[in-house]
């Protein structure tokens, strides 16, 4: 894996009046070619044409434990303190 495709980066979307109403964590800054519904309009995963993680759009609350399985192993620890340390309270959840 080169520097480039080795990064994670949160995006928020707010509404008018500051209310969250999604979050994307790129993974990887590949090109999109396919994206699974994780769990029904909650969560969504993205994934280059070689079947590897690229993002992951979370449109409603939900435990950073259900988004790391979707993250290689090797950086799983990496990526959940990330996500602990930079996402917006009420839409990433301990646990």
């Amino acid at each position: 894996m080169n520097a480039q495709s080795d990064c994670f980066e949160i995006l928020v979307s707010s509404s008018k009046d500051g209310s969250i109403q999604a979050v994307y964590i790129t993974v990887r800054n590949n090109k999109v070619a396919k994206t699974k519904e994780i769990v029904e309009d909650t969560l969504l995963a993205d994934y280059d044409r070689r079947g590897r993680l690229v993002g992951i759009e979370v449109l409603g609350p939900v435990k950073i434990r259900r988004l790391t399985p979707l993250v290689e192993q090797t950086q799983r620890r990496r990526f959940a303190r990330f996500v602990r340390q930079g996402a917006p309270g009420g839409m990433l959840l301990a646990g």
